[in-house]
């Protein structure tokens, strides 16, 4: 499948920017022509922020008390969870690369859209964990009311490896009491605060305000998260097969979100929690689609 399509307006070419290990946690800006904007940085290959055409608050939530450096997780925006999700298997949580800087590229085409490329691949590190050879990009684009976000895994190695992998999103909301998600309602679901254990999830639109962390399986459908402030934002996904839906709730311990900062954001990831396996040479591709409505 190919790259999600950029206007065919071209804007004014810009030079190319590449940011390494020397200054992974510096923030960097794309505006496209029409004023969507996104920001991104070198650690965790992450988008921190994405601000529409037309203006109106960050979609995304990046917490206040987030850190970064080396094996520190940047809480928000949206992190990449790969070679495996959360603490289903032995490695680390989330796996072994949202914690390490990866390479940025802003200048890659001409096009009237923002634009970011970030790649990251096996190294010591993450072979001392995870001993398989990979390259993992991801391509941000905005235009207009929409944010695609690519993510394209490849097995560089000599054997055959499985991963799963996840876009950790962190959307905001003016109020997470008062805004809801549709379309998981009613479905089964497994708790991943229960070890995985079976549940339905209630029929009808689902409170954003937690705890809540359920994985739900075989998603087509669109998921529409409606904040009376914000607008509804529709997120729909191709080649992610699962939906992940957590909120830590107020009595959370999570030394990198202030007190009641759970109340400004929802996650809900495109995920692929079934085991992917990849022969060398290989290459897998998952899309995230972001819609913002006013």
């Amino acid at each position: 499948m190919d790259e999600p399509a950029a206007p065919d307006s071209p804007a004014p070419s810009v030079p190319t920017v590449r940011s390494g290990p020397a200054d992974p946690c510096a923030r960097m800006t794309r505006t496209a022509t029409d004023g969507a904007r996104i920001v991104v940085c070198a650690h965790g290959g992450q988008v921190l922020g994405w601000t529409p055409a037309g203006g109106g608050p960050d979609r995304l939530w990046t917490s206040p008390l987030a850190r970064c450096g080396p094996g520190e997780a940047i809480r928000g925006g949206v992190p990449v969870c790969f070679p495996q999700f959360s603490r289903r298997g032995p490695l680390p949580a989330h796996g072994v690369v949202r914690d390490r800087a990866w390479r940025l590229d802003a200048g890659l085409a001409r096009t009237a859209a923002a634009r970011v490329v970030a790649e990251v691949g096996d190294d010591r590190a993450t072979r001392a964990l995870w001993p398989h050879g990979f390259r993992v990009t991801v391509t941000a684009q905005a235009f207009g009311r929409t944010l695609d976000l690519s993510l394209a895994v490849e097995n560089t190695g000599q054997d055959d490896w499985s991963f799963m992998a996840a876009l950790h999103t962190y959307l905001a909301v003016s109020d997470a009491g008062r805004a809801t998600v549709d379309g998981l309602g009613g479905l089964s679901a497994e708790d991943n605060a229960a070890a995985g254990a079976a549940v339905t999830l209630p029929a009808g639109p689902l409170a954003a305000a937690g705890p809540r962390d359920v994985a739900v399986r075989g998603v087509t459908g669109p998921v529409v998260l409606d904040d009376p402030a914000h607008g509804r934002l529709t997120v729909t996904a191709e080649g992610f097969g699962d939906r992940v839906l957590w909120n830590p709730g107020p009595a959370h311990t999570l030394a990198d979100v202030p007190p009641a900062g759970e109340n400004g954001f929802v996650c809900i990831e495109p995920a692929a929690l079934d085991p992917v396996r990849l022969a060398p040479g290989e290459r897998w591709r998952g899309v995230l689609h972001l819609v913002a409505e006013d």
